[in-house]
């Protein structure tokens, strides 16, 4: 996650538009960086995005590296994702496993592999195919979850934040797992198929059933005991 944040810093530096296109067919990877990073790529290796405004669309063979102000993306991965941004919006798929660090994520997309995210507001969709780590301090969990999901709100305690933050949980969640936060929302449309742990100030009210509840007692999320 440290990459992908030294990368978001980087990229604001960069105003020249450059393009870049190397290796066998194979293997044929791709780098584009610019004030404005934007093409449609088709290639067999790697892509790399940087600028203060990305925009990476197609087809990568391997991994996708995106970090720039704003980053969207509409692509097919067939290795790993890692994108950093002031805003990250992600629309496509990817085989491996996924990084986002973003003050405003919005993922909706199929992820096979494992996922870490971290992010101030978190807008999850589609389906999460591995394990879920995600931290941040407004969270909506929507799509299909196949394996466990850590979720850990974070933030502090003043008129415009809640310590410990927000989730809402509105997907089905097979794996099980925890979820921490001040508050804690569970929709109607929400399934737990495995054991899932809710950690919270009160206990989430509904209907929904299949998950245990243990107060939150002023305790920070990221000092309790997983």
């Amino acid at each position: 996650m440290t990459k992908l944040i030294l990368l978001a810093s980087c990229a604001v530096a960069v105003t020249a538009c450059t393009n870049s296109t190397y290796g066998p067919a194979e293997s044929r990877s791709t780098e584009s960086a610019g004030l404005v990073a934007s093409r449609t790529v088709d290639v067999t290796g790697d892509a790399e995005f940087s600028g203060m405004l990305v925009r990476a669309n197609g087809h990568v063979g391997r991994d996708l590296e995106l970090a720039g102000a704003s980053v969207r993306s509409n692509a097919v991965v067939g290795g790993d994702l890692a994108a950093a941004g002031a805003s990250v919006r992600f629309t496509g798929s990817v085989e491996g496993n996924t990084e986002i660090a973003a003050a405003r994520a919005w993922i909706d997309a199929e992820l096979n592999g494992d996922v870490e995210i971290a992010g101030a507001r978190v807008t999850l969709d589609g389906r999460v195919g591995g394990r879920l780590d995600l931290h941040g301090a407004r969270m909506h969990l929507k799509g299909d979850y196949v394996g466990p999901v850590e979720v850990i709100g974070e933030g502090r305690e003043d008129e415009d934040r809640i310590r410990n933050g927000r989730a809402i949980l509105a997907g089905n969640f097979d794996g099980g797992g925890v979820v921490c936060a001040t508050h804690v929302e569970v929709r109607p449309g929400a399934r737990f198929g495995g054991e899932m742990r809710i950690i919270a100030s009160e206990r989430p009210e509904g209907a929904v059933t299949g998950y245990s509840y243990e107060p939150l007692d002023g305790r920070d999320c990221d000092r309790v005991t997983i």
